[in-house]
């Protein structure tokens, strides 16, 4: 797909047209798989208006919670509080963070990408009269941060880096592109099969065109969070765009060197 293709697609939130067609009212939708009810008690639970006998939450963040209910069933809970007037305008437009959000987790699979599948979203107004918007997805359980879950050392390294050099070659050949993309990227591993998922998907945004700069960014947040060797960084190198030859490569290995963060 091409990044003007991307970009059309999601500003237009076609990723889950029946969804949005049987749920129009942002108040409260839920993914095909989930109810709305199961939103609306998720919110419940998050905002301390429900018991212990539905479940429990414990904050991950500020803004974010894991949620269990009863019956053991795991969800992610994050809020999206409005900061700004443009924020009221977003809504409005069906383009805020959390419709973002709902339509990238919808897309992005689609392109190969894994993310948290989604489970809805809600709306709420608070006491003073403000709108807090909320996305709740699926839990997803051992997950840490690509930079927590790399190795310092040995060939299992080698190969992570390997898996991330070809999930952010993945990403700007899609046209996806988001600023902080290394530290959410979470890592679930099985065995000797790994599963990279995206998170904070509301920085998906489609008008960030893949540029080299950008690129470069991303490479220089890499070395940034996961300082490379040289061997390393031609490793990623190679992985990402197939040779470490011709100024480009050149530029990549640059930015990749711990002293290319700025």
């Amino acid at each position: 797909m091409t990044p003007f293709g991307f970009a059309l697609r999601f500003y237009l939130g076609l990723g889950a047209p029946a969804v949005r067609r049987r749920y129009p009212d942002c108040t409260v939708r839920a993914a095909a798989a989930y109810s709305p009810d199961l939103v609306r008690t998720l919110l419940s639970l998050y905002v301390g208006q429900a018991g212990p006998e539905v479940g429990r939450s414990e904050p991950v963040k500020p803004g974010s919670s894991h949620l269990t209910l009863a019956s053991g069933e795991q969800f992610f809970f994050k809020e999206f509080p409005r900061r700004h007037a443009g924020h009221d305008l977003e809504r409005a437009l069906r383009i805020s963070r959390v419709d973002r959000a709902w339509r990238a987790a919808h897309l992005l699979p689609h392109l190969g990408l894994h993310t948290p599948a989604a489970v809805g979203t809600a709306r709420r107004r608070e006491a003073n009269g403000s709108i807090t918007e909320y996305l709740a997805t699926v839990w997803l359980e051992g997950a840490v941060q690509f930079p927590v879950a790399l190795p310092a050392s040995g060939p299992e390294r080698a190969d992570m880096l390997r898996e991330f050099a070809a999930l952010m070659r993945r990403c700007h050949r899609s046209g996806v592109y988001t600023r902080d993309l290394v530290k959410n990227v979470l890592v679930q591993t099985e065995g000797s099969a790994r599963t990279y998922s995206m998170v904070d998907l509301d920085g998906v945004h489609p008008l960030r065109r893949v540029t080299r700069r950008r690129i470069l960014f991303h490479m220089k947040q890499l070395a940034h969070y996961c300082p490379l060797s040289e061997e390393e960084a031609r490793v990623v190198c190679e992985e990402y765009l197939g040779t470490t030859e011709g100024k480009w490569a050149a530029a990549v290995r640059e930015a990749l060197r711990p002293s290319g963060h700025s």
